[in-house]
């Protein structure tokens, strides 16, 4: 059965039980949460979560561990100047993820600013193996990125170089076709051939494959190689329905959680819609 759902609010007064509910109207059965504003480190107490409600209501529905969260946009584990602030902020979210149960936190790999990229990499697996030490039973998944500006992770070679100096079973990739398509990734035509250049086989000779622990299955507003990192609702892109639908249900995505991260349309939810698409229903 495919493991899909959608980016979901998680707010006050009923947070998980709330957002546990949305995700069930919408015949999902994975979703994915910030524990507090993505653009902000402000997080409220988690006795508020409403964990111990979800643990007797929902936890068959949707298990803990396809509770996705993310990390906010703004910590940047590369910047020498506030890395010290953004590794005691995931380590205090990885603990409230324990609370909840949930396994993977995606994080955008950050940025290197005015710092050389050689530096930046050792700095930011450094970081990360750091938090890594310091937490238990979560696994940090780092996210393919667009390469807006001095983004990292905006080829799969820069994740590699992460995650082999980071040398952890607790560490992992976040797909995200936008990011892909926009990064330069052709996962439309050439996502699966027999040329040995299509992206499939990339991940498979960097093997990078088994780590692929989370999918964000998002249809783009620019064409190929744009680095402009904008995302479209699925089939309204220049991605496509078909390509995305081939990419969520490719064989070695197989159980892997994919999260709908799609503009809402006139203020409304898509997501129950998009979710019938993509299962071709």
């Amino acid at each position: 059965m495919l493991k899909i759902g959608s980016h979901i609010s998680f707010k006050s007064p009923n947070y998980l039980i709330d957002s546990i509910s949305e995700s069930i109207e919408n015949n999902a059965n994975t979703m994915m949460i910030y524990l507090g504003p993505p653009q902000s480190t402000k997080r409220v107490d988690p006795s508020k979560f409403k964990i111990e409600e979800y643990q007797k209501k929902y936890q068959s529905v949707i298990k803990p561990e396809d509770i996705i969260i993310h990390a906010p946009y703004i910590i940047n584990l590369a910047n020498r100047n506030k890395s010290t602030f953004a590794k005691e902020f995931l380590i205090s979210e990885i603990k409230k993820m324990n609370l909840i149960g949930a396994k993977y936190l995606v994080l955008h790999p950050g940025a290197k600013l005015d710092q050389n990229l050689e530096w930046t990499l050792d700095h930011l697996a450094k970081n990360i193996k750091d938090i890594l030490e310091k937490t238990t039973n979560v696994s940090i998944i780092l996210e393919t990125m667009a390469g807006k500006g001095s983004e990292i992770g905006k080829t799969l070679e820069e994740l590699k170089i992460l995650i082999d100096k980071i040398d952890s079973d607790r560490i992992g990739i976040c797909l995200d076709t936008c990011h892909l398509w926009d990064g330069g990734y052709d996962i439309k035509n050439d996502f699966e051939s027999n040329e040995g250049k299509c992206f499939i086989t990339q991940l498979e000779k960097m093997d990078l494959l088994k780590k692929v622990k989370v999918i964000h299955l998002n249809d783009s507003k620019n064409e190929l190689g744009s680095h402009k990192d904008r995302h479209a609702n699925i089939g309204q892109g220049f991605i496509g329905l078909k390509a995305l639908r081939n990419f969520a249900n490719h064989s070695r995505f197989k159980n892997i959680p994919i999260i709908l991260e799609t503009p809402y349309i006139e203020n409304k939810s898509p997501y129950k819609e998009e979710i019938k698409l993509i299962k071709g229903e």
